[in-house]
């Protein structure tokens, strides 16, 4: 099993019931569902068939929802076409409700143009094109010079890298997502754009008013002001996404790499997992084979340590998708043969920032699966906290979760190698342990006469808490400590 995880944007290419089973059973661990796009009927109907298939496989599998947050386009153009925009030539740019021109390009966003000083740079379609902000003709319009020209398209992404915006974090749109992201039971939120903490307790505070049990939180990062304040976010958020499509405009392209690895380290530092995404394997959208850079790419980010590697237009539009996930798999899965030849030891990969009970089983857990030369570590958890420490130890042998929360067991499935089972946990100890021997056993996962490390954090219903023990798995279904 690939221990970095697969997540796959769902769209027109994937959407259908036969393409999700295929997915999944290709290596699928997560799908990701853009509600940027699509109506609240197509993604509750994927949902319900992400969920069907899952359980029908007998294999978790999480979902994540994206909401789409302040995205800042250019307006209409007069007639629909495009605009030719000449290098060193004067223009406007305005959040007036007007058609735009050669002379005038609009956009969605007043904010934009309140935030806009002169001398900053104003990045059109990914960059394409680029502004530089001459003076303010009014409250509505700026004076901008044409740096770097070319064609302008209505509804074309804008990024202004030097100006923080003054900005909700949720627009309307996305409000009424999270209600429909509630009512879908997701398991996963991705909240875009975040520029700041208070961004996430805005979204926490809104799940919080609606009354339901809450998602877990991704952190988007986005924009340059996220780095300033990531410490933050990473305290409030439960995991973070390097979205180097924004990034990678918003940044000095030769700077995003450097970033890439320290989200991935303070991530893990935090305890918390992270995705790497965008362009991932981008050729093979319309070949079977990706780049040389491609493949480096993905398998730097397995060096790294990210928890998931995500799929975007490859699997969402490509031409692909199957093939796409089944190329990124054997990636990874050569990456993770040499992944100690490029990181450190296991054990040492996390510091104990703050001490505990639940760090320490954790510690103990990973350094006695090293030592004592054991099969898998096996993991009992009611939240899934306990499994995400281990995890984030890499300790280069099978986590098997057990849990008997289903949303958690669909949960575990973005956490580095965690293998979640989903059973009933009994009224004691040996019961639970009995019970979660035949499941593992059930699903070939051990056999009997490995060595594991079984290890607990605060579990009532298992009837111990912090619990750490060294078993020869499933000798006559008893428990023999060593």
């Amino acid at each position: 099993m690939n221990r970095a995880k697969i997540v796959a944007t769902l769209g027109p290419a994937s959407a259908e019931e036969a393409t999700i089973l295929a997915l999944i059973i290709t290596g699928v661990n997560v799908f990701r569902v853009n509600l940027s796009h699509g109506t609240p009927e197509g993604h509750r109907e994927v949902v319900k068939t992400i969920r069907r298939v899952s359980e029908d496989l007998k294999v978790p599998v999480a979902v994540l929802a994206d909401l789409q947050g302040p995205k800042i386009r250019t307006g209409t153009l007069k007639d629909h076409q495009p605009v030719l925009l000449k290098d060193h030539e004067t223009m406007l740019l305005s959040a007036q409700d007007v058609e735009g021109s050669e002379s005038m390009i609009t956009t969605n966003s007043q904010e934009l143009v309140d935030a806009l000083e002169p001398g900053m740079p104003v990045l059109i379609d990914d960059g394409k094109i680029v502004l530089e902000v001459e003076e303010r003709v009014d409250e509505r319009t700026l004076r901008c010079s044409v740096v770097q020209g070319g064609l302008v398209k209505e509804r074309k992404g804008i990024n202004a890298p030097d100006a923080t915006l003054n900005i909700d974090a949720l627009t309307e749109k996305d409000r009424l997502d999270t209600r429909l992201c509630m009512e879908m039971q997701v398991d996963y939120i991705a909240l875009s754009f975040v520029q700041r903490a208070a961004d996430i307790t805005v979204l926490k505070n809104f799940i919080g008013e609606l009354g339901y049990i809450p998602p877990l939180i991704i952190a988007k990062i986005e924009k340059p002001q996220a780095l300033e304040d990531i410490d933050a976010i990473l305290s409030l958020a439960d995991g973070l996404m390097v979205a180097r499509g924004d990034l990678g405009v918003e940044l000095s392209p030769e700077r995003v790499p450097i970033v890439q690895k320290r989200l991935i380290d303070k991530a893990n530092l935090a305890e918390k997992p992270v995705i790497v995404a965008t362009q991932m394997l981008e050729s093979m959208m319309t070949h079977l084979q990706p780049s040389r850079a491609e493949v480096s790419d993905v398998a730097n980010a397995v060096f790294d340590g990210c928890d998931a590697l995500m799929l975007s237009g490859e699997t969402a539009v490509g031409e692909y998708p199957i093939e796409v996930v089944r190329m990124m798999r054997r990636i990874i899965e050569e990456a993770e043969k040499n992944y100690l030849t490029f990181r450190h030891k296991p054990h040492e990969s996390s510091d104990l920032q703050s001490p505990n009970f639940y760090h320490a089983i954790a510690h103990s857990a990973s350094y006695a699966a090293l030592k004592a030369d054991v099969k898998a570590i096996v993991v009992f958890s009611t939240s899934g906290s306990m499994a995400r420490r281990v995890s984030k130890l890499k300790p280069l042998r099978d986590i098997v979760a057990l849990t008997p929360d289903r949303q958690v067991y669909n949960r575990l499935a973005l956490l580095w190698g965690v293998r979640a089972l989903v059973i009933p946990f009994g009224p004691n100890t040996d019961e639970t342990l009995q019970m979660g021997e035949r499941e593992i056993l059930a699903h070939n996962l051990l056999s009997e006469g490995d060595r594991v490390v079984i290890c607990a954090g605060n579990t009532p219903f298992l009837g111990a808490t912090n619990m750490l023990k060294i078993y020869r798995f499933g000798e006559s279904h008893t428990y023999q400590a060593l």
